[in-house]
């Protein structure tokens, strides 16, 4: 399927002239960014640790919060932490517990539902457990702003509530003991896009500045590891304070004295530095596998041992259960691609369906056929009458906000915009529920082309992709959401050689000049597309022109280091 290449907007004659002493092709980059003033670049491209943060003391009720805590410290009282089991839910428990723990609480335990069973949130019989287990306060994180009536339970049975929460709060508020939420309406805080773990690591930082009788400046910034990992796996913008918190977190992660991370960084095979991509991709999948494939539990208890051989055998636990995952979900997915089959131009919404499919996995399978027919998708697990869903969707339809019209055949439902989660009761209520959100999508959708797209950040010249250019994106990581590694366009480029690489022969190799341009090192630069072989090898010619879609990356080897391009897309 041909993709749609999409330039962003070229920055003004005006905003060029602010700042003439900036590349051209570095000062594009930062207007895509958002940053149009000399503060938020200088924030950006150099974040200072105790500068470029938030006193946590602007939230409007932490005062409140960090009161009632250190009471229940001196009164002894137990202290529950109700988390969530996804990455960014098991490392706000962590980092929280490891907190509490610091600042003298000795009654202090941890409350993570069961995916499969409870799903996401409080849930009233949770609430009774806790209640029955003689706590009295519960701290949330990564959850509760949702939960009214499961909080008000709780205040009848004699426990206060503190929510830590970053999700997009309902209409009518809990009435609970404080909120500490970045995303509340009326909300003082100056930054909004905190992940759950932000939000409980501003709860440590606030608690840990206030325990004077000890000096807690180091082990604050320990915990940064924890946010790091939870912030990226929530794919939370790396912009202003969270880019701060993760840039230094990144360095702390590098160097954890985790003896669980430790161990999991090992199993995960990370040889080289860690970066956002080791966690989006090795890290994070590795702890999402507990709540997935068992309990997230495990997940917590690798993060906060102190036990080496614990550790060790954890570890090995969640690189199996990851693995497991994988193999099952490849297998998900290749039933739903025969299910599916050839979308036709007017299938502007697809399903899967299959008896036994886990809720764990369902959505990772909806998001791999999002990305592959560019548009929405929900797969179902069937359990007897239960039908368990998981949807992703494309920026052009509003998902969650279909699912209120369908709402009739629905028993439950939640989510935002691009992703939503689902149960239907009965054959009958399903393929009501699947003709009507059919309908809805074609009226959506009606002429929207879809198709997969790239986001350019530039055309330039491939002269301009120089070591000066290289050493100016290094300034731009920690890459993430709002702030993805710069993907470029070079048009007109003379294909001086072609091969393939790689022991099948699956990866292609071009040396690429442009028109007129030759480099004073070899005359030409090297590209490299991986798994693309089979497509390019015989429609490429020495001597053509095409257009190419690139990032820009250093290959390092026996000491020499070269500038390489790795190719996204071509086009004749």
């Amino acid at each position: 399927m041909l993709k749609k290449w999409i330039i962003k907007e070229k920055f003004s004659d005006e905003f060029q002239s602010e700042f003439t002493e900036i590349n051209e092709v570095v000062l594009q980059l930062l207007y895509n960014r958002g940053l149009k003033n000399q503060d938020d670049i200088d924030q950006f491209l150099g974040p200072d640790y105790l500068k470029d943060q938030h006193d946590p003391f602007l939230f409007s009720q932490m005062e409140r919060a960090v009161k009632r805590i250190f009471e229940a410290i001196q009164k002894n009282e137990k202290i529950t932490i109700y988390g969530d089991y996804d990455a960014d839910g098991v490392t706000a428990t962590s980092l929280l517990y490891k907190a509490l723990v610091r600042v003298g609480e000795k009654k202090l335990d941890i409350y993570i539902p069961d995916r499969m069973k409870e799903g996401y949130g409080i849930n009233s019989n949770a609430v009774k457990y806790i209640a029955s287990n003689n706590t009295h306060l519960i701290i949330t994180v990564d959850c509760g702003i949702s939960n009214k009536e499961e909080i008000k339970l709780a205040g009848e049975l004699g426990m206060d509530v503190i929510i830590t929460d970053h999700h997009q709060p309902p209409s009518e508020l809990p009435e609970s003991y404080a909120i500490i939420c970045p995303t509340l309406e009326n909300e003082k805080y100056p930054f909004r896009n905190l992940a759950g773990v932000g939000v409980a690591f501003k709860l440590a930082q606030a608690l840990l500045r206030r325990n004077i009788s000890k000096n807690n400046e180091a082990f604050e910034k320990w915990l940064l590891d924890f946010l790091t990992i939870g912030t990226v796996a929530d794919c939370m913008p790396l912009l202003g304070e969270n880019r701060t918190l993760v840039k230094w977190g990144i360095l702390v992660l590098n160097k954890t004295q985790r003896l669980g991370l430790r161990e999991l960084i090992q199993s995960a095979s990370i040889s080289k530095s860690i970066d956002t991509r080791a966690i989006g991709f090795q890290i994070a999948p590795r702890l999402n596998a507990a709540g997935r494939m068992g309990h997230a539990n495990t997940a917590f208890e690798l993060l906060v041992t102190e036990d080496e051989a614990e550790s060790l055998a954890i570890a090995i636990d969640l690189n199996q259960k990851n693995q497991n995952r994988q193999k099952t979900t490849d297998e998900m997915m290749k039933i739903s691609l025969e299910q599916i089959g050839k979308p036709a131009a007017d299938d502007k919404i697809l399903f899967s369906c299959y008896g036994g499919w886990s809720s764990g996995l369902v959505g990772l399978v909806a998001g791999k056929l999002t990305d592959k027919f560019s548009r929405p998708v929900i797969v179902f697990g069937k359990t007897g009458d239960k039908y368990t869903a998981s949807g992703r969707s494309i920026p052009e339809f509003n998902i969650t906000q279909a699912l209120h019209e369908c709402q009739d055949y629905l028993e439950e439902f939640g989510g935002h915009s691009q992703a939503c989660g689902l149960t239907v009761i009965s054959l009958d209520n399903y393929n009501k529920f699947v003709e009507k959100m059919r309908k809805i999508a074609s009226e959506k959708l009606a002429g929207v082309v879809l198709a997969p797209h790239i986001d350019i950040e530039a055309e330039i010249k491939l002269s301009q992709a120089d070591w000066q250019l290289v050493d100016e994106l290094n300034k731009f990581e920690p890459f993430g959401e709002a702030n993805q590694r710069p993907i470029f366009l070079s048009k007109n480029l003379e294909v001086v050689d072609i091969a393939t690489m790689g022991v099948t022969n699956k990866h292609l190799r071009l040396l690429l000049k442009d028109e007129n341009q030759y480099f004073r090192d070899s005359g030409s630069r090297k590209f490299v597309g991986f798994n693309i072989a089979d497509e390019w090898m015989n429609k490429i010619k020495i001597g053509r022109k095409i257009d190419v879609v690139y990032e820009i990356g250093v290959n390092e080897w026996n000491g020499n280091r070269e500038i390489e391009f790795k190719i996204i897309d071509l086009k004749e």
